[in-house]
């Protein structure tokens, strides 16, 4: 008689809990590694496009003897800094289709209802990888944010000295306060040093597609497309800004309350990155800021001319 072969044809239940089990923990092991390296990533592209936006300043400065206005208004037509660089960061089509003598808001730049304006174009270089901010696409005004901002100082929006932190100036202002006199800054105005000196900063942009959170609108010199150094990176003092449709979100990261004094809006600068902002300084180089960075020390980064001595681990 032959003896019948018991050889098993498949695994038993516990063995497969066992195995199953296994992958759990290896997965969960590994995923805080894939996240740290996703995020890497993502600060690594944030710091090139903060380096291209710095090398388009000097490329600006090299060509008219200045740096771009931050925003202007009144007199002049109503526009920010980031139309005034389209030439220097690879948009010439943008730049040779636009009219720098009308408003933002109006075509070419802006065509009612539609993103087909030239503001409503998506450039990769205006968006940080790790934000989750979106564009302004439900509006008669439709129009693309962005991450990328100028240094405002140690001053409120509309102010024509600084609130706190001495006398210096950022690069980027208003005399007077008035935007139809925006700062005209050149190298030489940079007395504290280019490499003590912030110009760019990342911000987070709104979570909702209606205008209802001027956070990241670039291209309105209504908008944030600012950050001020009154308070640190990712500050938990709330931004105050203007109170247009403004309805607050729940983002821990995003504090903000409305005012009703334009003049006084601040907005700090902010990301999603771990510990700290990426930053762009006026030597063209580019730096990772702590969250931690003492106060003071921001505070001097964000003027030109204070005569502040900086210290920074």
């Amino acid at each position: 008689m032959k003896r019948l072969d018991r050889t098993r044809l498949g695994f038993t239940l516990i063995e497969l809990l066992v195995v199953i089990a296994i992958i759990a923990i290896l997965i969960g092991l590994l995923l805080p590694a894939v996240q740290k390296v996703r995020e890497a990533a993502a600060r690594m592209k944030c710091t090139n496009n903060i380096k291209q936006w710095s090398l388009a300043m000097h490329g600006y400065h090299d060509s008219r003897g200045r740096f771009p206005i931050g925003s202007t208004a009144g007199s002049l037509p109503r526009q920010t800094w980031v139309m005034n660089l389209w030439p220097y960061v690879e948009q010439t089509a943008l730049a040779g289709k636009n009219d720098l003598k009308v408003n933002f808001y109006q075509a070419p730049a802006t065509v009612g209802n539609t993103m087909n304006g030239l503001c409503g174009t998506r450039v990769p270089l205006y968006y940080c990888p790790s934000d989750s901010g979106v564009d302004l696409t439900v509006s008669f005004y439709q129009r693309t944010r962005g991450n990328y901002n100028v240094c405002w100082g140690n001053t409120e929006y509309g102010q024509g000295k600084p609130a706190v932190g001495g006398t210096g100036r950022g690069v980027f202002y208003h005399t007077d306060g008035s935007r139809s006199k925006p700062g005209v800054v050149t190298v030489t105005d940079l007395i504290d040093g280019t490499s003590n000196t912030l110009m760019l900063g990342e911000r987070l942009m709104a979570l909702s597609a209606n205008d209802d959170d001027w956070r990241g609108d670039i291209h309105n010199d209504d908008g944030v497309f600012r950050f001020h150094t009154i308070t640190g990176p990712n500050s938990p003092t709330p931004d105050i800004i203007n109170p247009s449709y403004f309805r607050p979100n729940a983002d821990p990261l995003m504090p903000a309350v409305p005012t009703s004094d334009d003049a006084k809006q601040v907005a700090a600068a902010r990301s999603r990155h771990t510990g700290g902002v990426n930053c762009g300084l006026g030597d063209g180089s580019v730096r990772f800021f702590r969250n931690s960075i003492d106060i003071v020390a921001w505070r001097a980064l964000g003027t030109m001319d204070g005569g502040e001595v900086v210290a920074i681990d």
